[in-house]
């Protein structure tokens, strides 16, 4: 299960280390590239248009000397950053939206204008890089026409709604667990859509509340987008309301179908019944159902939760239920838990998967626990970087900026808000790309990401290696992913450590260490020998190292009859697949290095898994 998370996180020390960067050692910078016309412009006159919009961003963060605004780049600002984001919003997409919008775009803008809020905070929402604008407005005006003032108090829901229900591709789907267990799906379900799940909150606002009704949009976006029936919904309050707090463990309220999973899902108990959360809680089902069923309940009571699924340790797919356990909401600060439940320990589910509801795109369950954290910490921050982010491309470009002014750029929202993805990322390409080479700020770089993303190894793993780009150093290398693999295995993260361990195996191979690669790899799989995702890739750099080391085949072979009888044999009541496979692995390499009685051995040990021991 996901570890509690605070969002009471502490950045003293960590702004300090942000700002006090010294400029890195770049190359020249290249030419300014011309950037394409936006998706959906206007031809001919949207030219100008374009050319006026980015003006707005470059007056915006640009000071009257040419060089960076403070302003715009000051913590508390963040209201005079949304306003101006808007104006380029309205002047980048506004003649595509009024179109869109027909007959309703005059009215519409008119009470937009005199709705400021409302409207910046719609505006500001709209990621034009994986939604059309046009789009997310026409859901929003129908919200609009049918109560402007409950939009109006509202905002956040309705914007949660707009830019989840643009695209119904992108909004949680069930029917694929109907389908599974031949059940029947109740008449209806594909009918309700954004107006359904808005009315849906309002008429319920006095029965359901609490904080969940205050959450950013960020947050809400996972309450509003399914299709769960209004009947089904408010059955789900009368059975669990009072249970909201921990909802998730209405999970193994769901008796579990093992006759399902023995047929693979040929018989099921809700066969031919109404695939509804009151019958999947009357007939039980496997994980799916499980999850399905935990995840729309707390919806229907407002409680952010999804379906995420996962690959075990061993190989086997599963799914469990996460949610936000909020404690309080005020504008400056949310303060919750992302909490999971059927995550059992005992398969190492490190990371899941689910449906981001504002893009469709599928997301890691720790990056969405990253995202809410870095608004639920700060939202007006938190937006504020981003707002700056999505400015940074255009007026990079636009000004020419050598790396020197971009990573200046960086810093300053670094600065703002340590804990802004997208400027690491940025940063990290830049050492990636060889821009900048200046090794002790690269390598004080690392530092920081690890200290920001301290609860978030997922995170700065993927800035590590880019951030050690310049770094040369074989002893330095090594002993940073020695560290590194070190602090993943104290989180509890063999997976993550693992994938530090093959890096660190690629630089020294590199450098010729070929035994010391060897050696690293076995020792984290002596280390791991139920990781069924990692072992096996491993191992096989191990057996790609071994063709280089004298003597290696010997090493091979012996490694391989000593680990194999450390990996479990079976996963619960079955054999496990990861350990045929293995064995399998083991077999074909020892037949390729001519060690033909080790093959034997091992293939006489692959019979006994396979026949469960006997």
């Amino acid at each position: 299960m996901l570890a509690r998370l605070s969002v009471a996180l502490l950045f003293a020390g960590q702004l300090a280390l942000v700002s006090s960067a010294a400029p890195e050692t770049a190359r020249p910078a290249p030419a300014p590239q011309v950037r394409p016309a936006p998706r959906g412009a206007v031809p001919v006159r949207a030219e100008v248009k374009a050319d006026a919009a980015d003006q707005i961003l470059v007056d915006l963060v640009t000071g009257p000397t040419g060089g960076l605004n403070e302003k715009a780049f000051t913590k508390g600002e963040y209201k005079h950053i949304r306003t101006a984001f808007t104006k380029y919003f309205e002047a980048r997409h506004g003649e595509a939206i009024k179109i869109a919008m027909g007959d309703d775009a005059e009215q519409l803008f008119e009470w937009l204008d005199k709705n400021r809020e409302v409207k910046e905070t719609l505006f500001t929402a709209i990621d034009p890089a994986h939604e059309e604008p046009g789009k997310v407005l026409r859901v929003f005006r129908d919200l609009w026409k049918a109560d402007p003032e409950a939009v109006k108090k509202n905002d956040e829901l309705a914007t949660a709604i707009a830019v989840v229900w643009d695209d119904p591709r992108a909004v949680y789907d069930y029917r694929g667990h109907q389908i599974r267990t031949h059940s029947v799906m109740p008449d209806g379900v594909m009918k309700v859509g954004a107006m359904e799940n808005f009315r849906y909150v309002l008429d319920r606002q006095a029965k359901l509340k609490g904080p969940q009704q205050q959450l950013p949009w960020e947050f809400l976006v996972h309450v509003v987008n399914h299709r769960t029936p209004v009947d089904e919904r408010d059955w789900a309050i009368g059975a669990f309301l009072k249970r909201r707090s921990g909802i998730g463990t209405c999970y193994k309220d769901i008796v579990y179908d093992n006759e399902m999973l023995r047929t693979n899902s040929k018989v099921c108990k809700l066969n031919d019944k109404p695939y509804t959360l009151e019958s999947i809680l009357k007939h039980g089902g496997v994980c799916a159902m499980q999850a399905d069923f935990a995840a729309r309940v707390g919806k229907s009571l407002l409680v952010p939760a999804e379906y995420v699924g996962g690959q075990a340790n061993s190989g086997g797919l599963h799914a469990w239920v996460m949610w936000v356990e909020v404690r309080a909401v005020n504008k400056d600060t949310v303060t919750f838990s992302l909490e999971s439940f059927g995550r059992y320990g005992g398969d190492h589910y490190y990371v899941g998967t689910l449906q981001n509801p504002q893009t469709g795109k599928m997301m890691t369950d720790r990056e969405l626990e990253r995202r809410l954290t870095a608004v639920g910490n700060a939202p007006h921050s938190s937006r504020h970087a981003d707002l700056l982010m999505r400015a940074y491309p255009t007026v990079r470009d636009i000004k020419g900026y050598t790396i020197e002014q971009q990573v200046g750029y960086l810093n300053k929202v670094l600065a703002l808000y340590p804990m802004c993805g997208e400027a690491w990322t940025e940063l990290g390409a830049l050492y990636k790309e060889g821009k900048l080479t200046d090794v002790t700020i690269a390598t004080r770089r690392v530092e920081q990401a690890v200290t920001v993303f301290a609860k978030f190894p997922d995170f700065s793993w993927t800035l590590v290696d880019s951030l050690l780009t310049p770094q040369k150093d074989k002893a330095y290398r090594t002993r940073m992913f020695d560290r590194v693999t070190t602090a993943y295995e104290n989180l509890g993260r063999p997976d993550l450590a693992c994938e530090a361990r093959l890096k660190l195996a690629e630089y020294q191979v590199d450098a010729k260490d070929n035994k010391k690669a060897f050696d690293g790899l076995a020792f984290t799989v002596r280390k791991f020998p139920d990781e069924g995702r990692y072992v096996p890739k491993l191992v096989a750099k191990m057996q790609d190292v071994s063709k280089d080391i004298k003597g290696g085949d010997a090493l091979m072979a012996k490694f391989w009859l000593e680990i194999l009888p450390k990996v479990p044999t079976r996963r619960g009541d079955a054999v496990s697949e990861y350990c045929v496979k293995l064995h399998e692995q083991a077999i074909a390499n020892l037949q390729e290095i001519n060690r033909p009685k080790d093959a034997a051995v091992v293939e006489q040990s692959l019979k006994k898994v396979k026949s469960g021991g006997k």
